[in-house]
């Protein structure tokens, strides 16, 4: 297909009478004064930042009392087609288009590129000429939100009777989902005391500021949202797959439109960007006020390989209480997880700050035809461990219950376990920071226990899909805890549950199986390299007689049997969580 001459004309048209909306005014943080005063939020250029000086100056107008109103008034998510950043598709993007293409100082512009070839050229007119002429939505935007995206994303959890349902008070099915957000106020507390209802029909700024389920949703914002509201819960969905780029921009212009029930206002041509956000580059966190800091690298993940190794730091020389976990890992983790040795541990310690590592080529497994002693012992090693924190997501912020803290003795010997995945023809550096955050004993009501379970009995025939399913009765709950049980009435609260396998699986559920028979669905990990750390507010009370159900599918695709082991060729089937007594 080919521009008509009528088409080619409109553009040169509106080429030379249309001006574009004009960024916000970039600020530099070191032009207000050597203070400790805070400012404001200003945009930088690249991203929003705050500042603290002495005095705004002449600069107030473009100063933002909070992060979000200068994210969404500076930060430019454009979807696909989107040139202009008006939330419409249409000939004036075209126009701008074909104003990128001309212009000799513009080499790219990813939301033009519709054809995904890292050029910008008359085939990316073309097509969006063709988006635009071939839209035959006229649904309301609301029924477009709901049907399309609400339903198959969100209800199939948030359902009537469901455990998302009923800790949330949130039904999201099709017939009530519109009632069930407009102006409600969510039952997080932390996003209550912030003045948050799930949906605002204010309109404007304020109706997304004031719009939780906005924060819940917008995964553009991860990195602000885990940092800046550490009680906020998880990015919804629950891990994932996470609202396309197309799609929170659509929802977005719905809200700013006062979020109606009944109308057109927001451009469905906007949904055919199927993109999806990448988060943010690798950063080192500032160490806590209070606690203490591990940092692990710059280390080489060779071409192809994985690595995976044990880094053992000494104890401090006193009791302290961890009431917040914060990591920041670099491209190509797997999983990082803080390990402590296990109290029947008798072996020799090992040398602190030591890279042992697990697999080829960083360690052989045999020398001169024996087996390595120390590869065997490093091995053993993370077979004699109990685990303490772990997460499999790159940047991970995650805040106890008040009053919860997990007590850090002097006499844990800790072992620090980064995984890399390198499956380029470069060599990556793998690097990662650990925050533990303290708090004072005084402050401590319930002492958190750890909680893991696990299933070794796995063997997954060639080629085909198998699931697996282990019960863990309300004994072998209390056996996988490791604090002991006050007393007989006191009651287990589960505060944070996650899951832990490899490459093959493709779905890990877990499950209550109350005394009656009744099975509820708590917990659904879709991506095994990022599964849903699931944080329960309120925690969830397991009584006597109830039990854990571990149900995981997995699909082997090799033509070999894989069974139970630390590589990731083979599998495993782990639940791990925080847990009190009450």
């Amino acid at each position: 297909m080919f521009l008509s001459q009528s088409i080619i004309r409109i553009l040169i048209f509106l080429l030379f009478n249309f001006s574009l909306i004009q960024p916000c005014i970039i600020l530099n943080s070191t032009d207000y004064g050597d203070c400790s005063l805070p400012l404001g939020y200003i945009w930088n250029g690249n991203d929003c930042e705050f500042i603290s000086g002495c005095d705004m100056y002449n600069d107030e107008e473009y100063f933002f009392s909070t992060f979000e109103q200068c994210d969404i008034e500076c930060t430019n998510y454009s979807s696909l087609g989107d040139l202009n950043d008006d939330s419409m598709i249409n000939v004036i993007d075209v126009v701008q288009l074909v104003t990128n293409i001309l212009d000799e100082n513009i080499f790219y512009i990813a939301y033009g590129d519709l054809n995904s070839d890292g050029l910008l050229n008359v085939i990316d007119i073309v097509s969006l000429v063709n988006i635009i002429t071939s839209n035959n939505e006229y649904r309301d935007t609301w029924d477009i939100i709901n049907q399309d995206i609400l339903t198959p994303k969100c209800a199939t959890c948030h359902y009537p009777g469901s455990f998302f349902s009923e800790t949330s008070n949130l039904v999201l099915t099709e017939d009530i989902a519109y009632e069930q957000l407009l102006n409600r106020v969510p039952d997080n507390t932390s996003a209550n005391n912030d003045g948050l209802v799930l949906l605002s029909d204010e309109g404007g700024l304020l109706g997304l500021l004031s719009s939780f389920f906005w924060e819940k949703i917008n995964v553009k914002n991860e990195v602000h949202f885990y940092d800046d509201h550490p009680l906020y819960g998880e990015i919804m969905p629950l891990g994932g797959p996470f609202l396309t780029i197309g799609e929170l921009d659509f929802i977005e212009d719905w809200i700013w439109n006062g979020s109606p029930e009944i109308g057109v206002v927001a451009d469905p041509i906007i949904l055919n960007d199927n993109s999806i956000y990448n988060p943010p580059s690798f950063e080192p966190l500032d160490p806590p006020p209070i606690g203490i800091q591990y940092h692990i690298g710059p280390f080489d993940v060779y071409p192809n390989t994985e690595r995976e190794f044990l880094y053992h730091v000494p104890s401090l020389d006193s009791d302290y209480y961890v009431n917040r976990v914060e990591m920041s890992m670099s491209h190509g983790t797997h999983h990082f997880i803080l390990y402590k040795f296990s109290d029947d541990y008798i072996g020799p310690e090992p040398e602190v700050y030591t890279y042992r590592d697990i697999h080829s080529p960083y360690i052989e497994e045999y020398l001169d035809g024996s087996i390595n002693l120390n590869w065997l012992n490093n091995i053993q090693n993370l077979q004699q461990h109990t685990f303490i924190f772990g997460t499999q997501w790159p940047v991970w912020d995650y805040a106890f219950p008040e009053g919860v803290a997990l007590k850090i003795s002097s006499d844990f010997k800790l072992d620090l376990n980064p995984h890399y995945f390198n499956y380029t023809d470069n060599l990556i550096q793998g690097e990662v920071y650990l925050n533990l955050h303290a708090t004072l004993p005084q402050n401590v009501i319930h002492e958190a226990g750890i909680l893991q379970l696990g299933k070794n009995d796995i063997s997954l025939p060639p080629n085909e899909e198998t699931t697996l399913e282990e019960v863990f009765s309300t004994i072998d709950i209390l056996n996988g805890i490791n604090i002991d049980r006050p007393n007989d009435s006191s009651e287990l609260k589960i505060f944070q549950l996650f899951s832990h396998a490899h490459q093959l699986m493709t779905r890990f559920d877990i499950l209550i199986l109350k005394e009656n028979g009744e099975q509820e669905l708590i917990y659904t990990a879709l991506d095994y390299e990022h599964p849903p750390i699931l944080e329960l507010d309120p925690p969830l009370t397991i009584t006597e007689g109830q039990s854990i159900i571990s149900r995981t599918t997995y699909y082997n695709d090799t033509n070999n049997y894989v069974n139970f082991g630390l590589l990731s060729t083979d599998e495993m089937m782990i639940i791990f969580g925080l847990v009190y007594f009450d």
